[in-house]
């Protein structure tokens, strides 16, 4: 156990300085965390040689990301990507997957080999793409949003990836393959209809709804045992761990507890993702990347050009034209963090040996390094293009809007803010969204059918899940100061340009909450004040008229 504690402290300490180096340099923490694991493994100062436990906590991370995953999933948010934005999703993967194939299969590898490597090149990298878009303000731009959507699809495409390789892992003909087909789907559907009883049922009637929204840490208790159970019950069922993360994600996704539930297992999320990472990294070899540059340089030329070229085709037959597609193809062109997920089952699967989990390691964290280059570049071409092309940017803007625009985020639904709600014109209250941590308040926005989120506003991912990098207006309308600083500090940090008007129930609170960069502080002591001497002297001028 010592050991062991040992090389993970080893592991997190350099990933977290790698990381913060990363990110001084302008590039993604995750290359930070890769570089770590490459740096302390066995092929370089091997202070870390890996083991059984590194594995399983890399496991663990990998399932909690698909299972973060399930929870954002929906039918309502597929329809809003629109469906050309779907169909070159789809077609994306599928022509990456055959032409990856295809050239595996030229050199002499099996089939279930090149369709792994097919796979594996067919996926972007959703976090590190989201974040340079948010970061260059293009995220609500027209190929912004053509990538997003494009990498959305991709994300629900990694556990049929997964599933297909489990169902080839026994190499066996297509007979066979059928019936470990039909056997997974038994095993599927007899532990879906499990988990929906456990998550439904079970866990209603011995917990109690009221004991569910009084402790705050029962739901993420509740999420946690959920994941890690469905995870357990798969592997049980020689399921893939994948599906049952990311059917629990999907299952408790609908619940009303799903946007607290992102926020509270963000931290968890954060440290095992970072372990995977960084366990993934262990496989570098840079001696090996040197011996075989050619190879890797070439591979990655190919890898970087030829996604570019399918995913502008997909987008293309989809119906999408213009700049904006050309810059969302160049946009999604590296391979992805989901690549991993998929590149470590092909291997435990028998499919991908160590030379070339090796390249794919080595490509990956290359395609990644030139990925702030790809989108800046993308960015410029697209703006260059945009006054040119205004006609075709405005059709495709109709057929891929994502979300819905929300221009006012109500912050607390009580007494004020419902009234604050009410009060705006109709026009506005259609793009309002509240944010509300109670359950009844919760509960009483959506009886009267008012977009709103069951969170804490003071967590990061519940302002983000609730669109705070996109509205124009932050209205924080809760009674506890100390909260409204909170979360004004937090929304100034991650949304410079969004206006924050906050409410101070005391007027000592006005000065701190200001620091924290309100826009705006409506003062509650003196609205009082003037309210009361404005009655007061009504009342007098009132009985002046009657004498």
């Amino acid at each position: 156990m010592h050991g062991a504690l040992v090389e993970i402290l080893v592991l997190l300490a350099s990933a977290l300085a790698l990381g913060m180096l990363a990110e001084r340099l302008k590039q993604s923490a995750i290359l930070g965390y890769l570089a770590a694991g490459t740096l302390v493994g066995p092929n370089v100062l091997g202070w870390v040689d890996g083991g059984q436990r590194i594995d399983l906590l890399a496991e663990l991370g990998a399932s909690l990301l698909l299972f973060t995953i399930g929870l954002e999933f929906s039918l309502a948010r597929l329809k809003q990507l629109g469906t050309r934005v779907l169909v070159a999703g789809v077609l994306q993967i599928v022509f990456t997957t055959a032409a990856g194939a295809a050239a595996a299969m030229a050199f002499g590898l099996s089939f279930g080999t090149a369709f792994a490597l097919g796979s594996i090149l067919a996926l972007s990298s959703t976090a590190v793409v989201a974040r340079l878009l948010v970061e260059s303000r293009a995220l609500d731009s027209t190929h912004g949003r053509q990538a997003i959507g494009v990498l959305l699809v991709q994300d629900i495409a990694v556990v049929p990836i997964v599933l297909a390789l489990a169902f080839g892992r026994s190499g066996g003909d297509l007979a066979e393959i059928g019936r470990a087909a039909l056997s997974t789907l038994l095993y599927a559907t007899i532990l879906i209809a499990s988990f929906v009883l456990f998550v439904r049922v079970i866990v209603p009637y011995g917990l109690g709804a009221q004991a569910m929204t009084r402790n705050r840490d029962l739901p993420v208790v509740f999420a946690l045992v959920c994941a890690l159970g469905s995870v357990v019950g798969a592997e049980l069922a020689g399921l893939p761990p994948a599906l049952g993360a990311f059917v629990a994600g999907v299952l408790l996704g609908g619940s009303r507890f799903a946007a607290q539930i992102r926020a509270d297992v963000a931290p968890l999320y954060t440290l095992l993702l970072t372990v995977f990472f960084a366990a993934i990294g262990l496989a570098g070899d840079p001696l090996w990347a040197y011996e075989h540059a050619p190879l890797v340089l070439a591979t990655l030329a190919a890898v970087v050009a030829g996604k570019a070229l399918i995913a502008a085709g997909a987008l293309r037959v989809a119906g999408l034209t213009g700049a904006s597609a050309l810059a969302a193809a160049a946009t999604i062109s590296q391979i992805g963090e989901f690549s991993f997920v998929v590149a470590g089952s092909a291997r435990s699967d028998g499919f991908l040996n160590d030379e070339f989990f090796r390249l794919v390691v080595t490509v990956t964290v290359a395609s990644l390094a030139l990925t702030p280059l790809m989108v800046a570049s993308a960015n410029r071409f697209a703006r260059a293009r945009t006054a040119t092309s205004r006609d075709a940017e405005t059709r495709d803007e109709s057929q891929t809007h994502i979300v819905h625009a929300t221009d006012i985020i109500i912050v607390g639904f009580g007494p004020a803010g419902r009234e604050a709600y009410t009060s705006l014109t109709a026009e506005m209250r259609t793009s309002t969204r509240v944010i509300e941590s109670s359950a009844h308040g919760h509960a009483l926005a959506r009886s009267l059918e008012i977009e709103c989120d069951l969170g804490d506003a003071r967590r990061r991912e519940v302002l983000e899940h609730a669109g705070i990098m996109r509205a124009r207006v932050l209205l924080i309308a809760v009674s506890d100061p100390s909260v409204v600083a909170s979360v004004t500090a937090l929304a100034r940090a991650i949304a410079p340009t969004c206006a924050v008007i906050a409410r101070a129930r005391y007027h000592v609170a006005e000065a701190e909450i200001s620091e924290q960069g309100a826009t705006q502080v409506v003062d509650e002591e003196l609205l009082v004040g003037r309210a009361l001497s404005a009655a007061a002297m009504e009342s007098i001028n009132g009985a002046a008229r009657g004498a």
